[in-house]
């Protein structure tokens, strides 16, 4: 990381990070489809609250858990940012499995705040040299990509293919 410039680092990490929830900003994509809505927040837009509760495999997860396990993720890393001691218990991250409209909504809105308030420590973080915090500025990227792609899949499941 010493070769790295920090500013170059948080550029690069930004642009992927907001790849992945916001989708693409530029004629280009380094992971995800080019179309429009293609990131997590654009792909769960149009999803029910009875579709995001559908369990696709016997023993299997939702797209509202999916949904619910990422929104806890990105809530301890801003937690851990803000210096406090998170529960670091991933089981808890994968209580809900169904949600009515109103949960489902809550449950979207507080994704998309999480997400928002990671981007704002991310910009505010003085540096990466922190080996801890550089490797989990590169694993809440790949977590999310793994997780889109899962979800995507649930998705098309529902015969939806965006």
């Amino acid at each position: 990381m010493n070769d790295i410039p920090t500013e170059t680092f948080r550029k690069v990490l930004l642009e992927l990070f907001v790849e992945v929830y916001d989708g693409p900003h530029h004629s280009y994509t380094w992971f995800i489809d080019n179309a429009p809505k293609s990131g997590l927040l654009g792909t769960l837009e149009d999803i029910t609250s009875e579709e995001a509760s559908r369990i696709f495999v016997e023993n299997g997860s939702s797209i509202a858990a999916h949904t619910e396990h990422l929104r806890w993720s990105l809530a301890q890393t801003n937690a851990m940012i803000r210096g406090e001691q998170p529960s670091q218990k991933w089981s808890e991250s994968w209580l809900v499995k169904t949600v009515n409209d109103n949960e489902w909504n809550i449950l979207l809105s507080n994704l998309g705040s999480e997400y928002k308030t990671l981007h704002q420590n991310i910009e505010r973080q003085p540096n990466f040299s922190n080996e801890q915090i550089l490797t989990g500025a590169f694993g809440f990227v790949a977590h999310a990509a793994y997780h889109l792609g899962g979800i995507r899949q649930m998705k098309k499941g529902l015969g939806k293919t965006s």
